[in-house]
């Protein structure tokens, strides 16, 4: 069981969306359009694979069958929101908070095994640049999911908390977890030499390291000049 305080996504513009899926000098109104397309077809094409399951014969009726159905969906319905908020898969992105903060409780409860309890601080001091916003999201996303699957694995409480401060030039996004701790592993693994990516895209730092409760991964990305 994940503690979370939900709350839906408001409907946006799509130009807020941090990628895109036409040519480049393809007119906003192609560009709008085929946003829209994408969207509606991964709609209908996730809403499908439910119908499809729900279809098996003797699947509600076999032990453990309601379960593993009602599991499934949960999880299609995760990855939805994880996609709005990333994306806007299938519907327009919200604000910067908003986007956060789903991305953040969605990937804790999807990470999380169905006996653990972990609470979710989210804090926005400041206003990230639109240019950088899309980046910090991935980091969050892969961040809090590395919070959840090394720091808090096997734990049955646990805590993770989530700082995104912007000013002076620079915009700072922090997660600590109080779950084992960072060991310092030479490389860091696949997960912290792609955020590592992700930070040089901005010619940011991204570092990890253990605090005296937990782990504490911190990227810093300068502000876009102008």
């Amino acid at each position: 069981m994940t503690l979370l305080a939900h709350r839906p996504l408001p409907q946006s513009a799509a130009q807020d969306a941090p990628w895109s899926s036409v040519p480049q000098d393809a007119s906003p109104a192609a560009e709008a359009i085929s946003v829209r397309l994408l969207r509606h077809h991964t709609k209908n094409a996730l809403q499908r694979v439910l119908a499809e399951v729900s279809k098996v014969r003797g699947l509600q009726e076999a032990r453990g069958g309601q379960r593993v159905m009602e599991e499934l969906e949960r999880r299609v319905m995760l990855s939805v929101s994880l996609s709005d908020a990333l994306f806007g898969m299938t519907r327009a992105p919200g604000g910067m908070e908003d986007r956060l903060r789903s991305v953040c409780e969605t990937t804790l409860e999807l990470m999380a095994d169905p006996d653990q309890v972990l609470r979710l601080e989210v804090t926005v001091e400041g206003e990230c640049p639109p240019a950088l916003r899309g980046t910090l999201l991935r980091a969050a996303h892969e961040m809090v999911g590395n919070a959840v699957k090394h720091g808090l694995h096997a734990r049955l409480l646990g805590h993770v908390r989530v700082r995104l401060l912007s000013g002076a030039g620079v915009t700072r996004l922090v997660v600590e977890d109080d779950g084992w701790g960072y060991a310092g592993a030479r490389d860091g693994g696949e997960g912290l030499g792609l955020l590592r990516s992700l930070a040089e895209l901005h010619e940011g730092t991204m570092a990890l390291y253990r605090i005296q409760d937990g782990t504490r991964g911190e990227m810093e990305l300068p502000h876009p000049e102008g």
